[in-house]
């Protein structure tokens, strides 16, 4: 363990659950494929730094780009790679935008696009709600 890793937080599997909103089984994949690393520790003792943290938070932000698991290994192997570059930049034609659609009632839809929704998750998820209650107590008076 290096000094910046003594002081950096530390999280549990389940710290990067919540955080991330990625299942147990979709991290431990993500390490058996070598996408992330390994955690500190072994077995239940095992903890993650904020390095751990970040590269699930780019895997997102990557996925909602429409990028898949190979690109995304090959881009978090390489931090500067002229092929992230080339791929963060949306293009004029044939650019692929990513959409999240939550469904609030019937013929009422919440359209967010998914860059947006994974930089604060917390925030839509209260809007889902709240439009959700809204559009009952608006069913409810009719």
């Amino acid at each position: 363990m290096d000094r910046e890793e003594k002081n950096t937080k530390k999280y549990t599997i389940d710290d990067l659950i919540e955080l991330t909103g990625f299942s147990r089984r979709t991290i431990r994949f993500y390490i058996q494929e070598s996408i992330i690393e390994p955690p500190a520790g072994r077995g239940r003792g095992g903890f993650y730094f904020e390095s751990h943290l970040s590269a699930l938070m780019r895997i997102k932000e990557l996925q909602a780009k429409g990028l898949n698991l190979g690109t995304i290994k090959e881009i978090l192997s390489d931090n500067t790679s002229q092929k992230e570059k080339d791929l963060s930049m949306p293009q004029e034609e044939g650019y692929r935008q990513v959409w999240a659609k939550y469904i609030i009632s019937d013929g009422i839809e919440l359209s967010v696009r998914k860059d947006i929704e994974l930089k604060d998750i917390k925030k839509v998820n209260e809007l889902i709600r709240i439009l959700t209650l809204r559009a009952k107590e608006i069913e409810n008076d009719n």
